[in-house]
C-alpha cells in the first residue's frame, strides 16, 4: 500500500497531489490538468479534462512547445504567458502535471514554478497509479477558452550558464548531475541533440532521476530515503544545488524534488549539458 504524501516527511507536500484527491475535483474550475506524455500517449487516454503540453517539446527552433531560447536557456515569459493561456491557464489555477510518471513532467513542473505559477503540483504516481486505480480516461482533447495570463520569472530557481561557470570548483555548491551512470561518464549520450565533449561537468556528483520514484509505485519516495540518497553525495540544504541532465528535463525533475523536500537553495542548471559541452570556455571531466 502507498504511504499518502503527508505521511512521508516532506517539507512542501502542497507540491504534490495524490490520485484520489484530483479524482474528486475534476469538474472544479479552477483546476487544470496538464498531460506532459507525447501526442500519441495523450491520444490514446488521457485523464479526463487535461490539456497536453510535452514535457520534452522544449525547444522552439527545433518545433518543440514549451519556450526555450536557442542557445538553452529559459525563454521569455511573455513566450510561456501566451502558451499555458492559450491552454485556457489562468494565474488563480491549481495547475496538476502528470505523465507516466517520467522526466517529461519535471519539465513542464519546473517552468510553471520557474515562470512564476502559484499554485502547482505533480501528479504523485502519474498515469501508472491512476490507471492501477481503476480511474477514468477520456480520448477527446480539451478544448478549453484562451484567457490572459502574466508569467513573473522567479530567477532564484534557475542556475544561468555564467552562474553555472562560477559555480565550478565552490566548497558551497554542489553540481547534481541526473543522467544515466554512462552519461555521466562520458561513455554515451542521451541520443539527441549536440553534446561534442561528452562527460560532465568538473566536479558534478551523480544520483539518476529514475532513483527519486519507488520502482512499483511509480511514486516519489520518502523523504527520509530521498535525504540519505543526496546526503551521502554532498546534496545538502546548506548548499546551492544546480540539477541538471543533457536536455533539461530530468534535471529539472530534480530540482522539482528538492523543492518539495525543502532545499531553499535548489536550481535547475536548464541549458544543462548540452549547453555546456558547447562552450569554448567551459571544462567537462570524466
Amino acid at each position: 500500500m502507498v504511504t499518502p504524501i503527508s505521511e512521508r516527511g516532506y517539507e512542501r507536500p502542497e507540491l504534490l497531489a495524490e490520485t484520489e484527491w484530483l479524482a474528486g475535483r475534476l469538474a472544479d474550475p479552477r483546476i487544470r490538468v496538464v498531460d506532459a506524455r507525447n501526442k500519441g500517449a495523450y491520444a490514446a487516454g488521457h485523464i479526463p479534462g487535461a490539456v497536453h503540453l510535452d514535457g520534452f517539446a522544449t525547444f522552439a527552433p527545433l518545433g518543440g512547445i514549451l519556450s526555450r531560447a536557442r542557445n538553452g536557456d529559459m525563454g521569455s515569459p511573455e513566450d510561456f504567458a501566451r502558451l499555458v493561456g492559450g491552454l485556457g491557464i489562468a494565474n488563480d489555477a491549481t495547475v496538476i502535471v502528470y505523465d507516466t510518471p517520467s522526466q517529461r513532467m519535471g519539465m513542464v513542473a519546473w517552468a510553471f514554478l520557474y515562470y512564476g505559477h502559484a499554485d502547482i503540483r505533480i501528479l504523485d504516481g502519474g498515469m501508472t497509479k491512476w490507471l492501477v486505480e481503476g480511474r477514468a480516461l477520456d480520448v477527446q482533447p480539451a478544448n478549453l477558452p484562451s484567457v490572459a495570463y502574466v508569467a513573473h520569472p522567479r530567477t532564484a530557481v534557475h542556475c544561468t550558464l555564467e552562474q553555472a561557470k562560477a559555480g565550478v570548483g565552490r566548497d558551497d555548491f554542489v553540481f547534481w548531475d541526473t543522467r544515466s551512470a554512462d552519461e555521466y561518464a562520458g561513455k554515451e549520450t542521451a541520443g539527441f541533440g549536440s553534446v561534442p565533449r561528452p562527460g560532465r561537468i568538473p566536479g558534478a556528483v551523480h544520483l539518476e532521476w529514475t532513483e527519486l520514484l519507488d520502482p512499483d509505485s511509480r511514486t516519489l519516495k520518502s523523504a527520509e530515503e530521498l535525504r540519505q540518497l543526496l546526503a551521502v553525495r554532498g546534496i545538502t540544504p546548506d548548499k546551492q544545488v544546480a540539477s541538471y541532465c543533457q536536455g533539461g528535463a530530468r534535471g529539472a525533475l530534480g530540482a522539482f524534488v528538492l523543492q518539495v523536500l525543502g532545499y531553499s537553495q535548489a536550481q535547475a542548471y536548464a541549458g544543462s549539458f548540452e549547453q555546456w559541452s558547447n562552450q569554448p570556455d567551459t571544462d567537462v571531466e570524466t
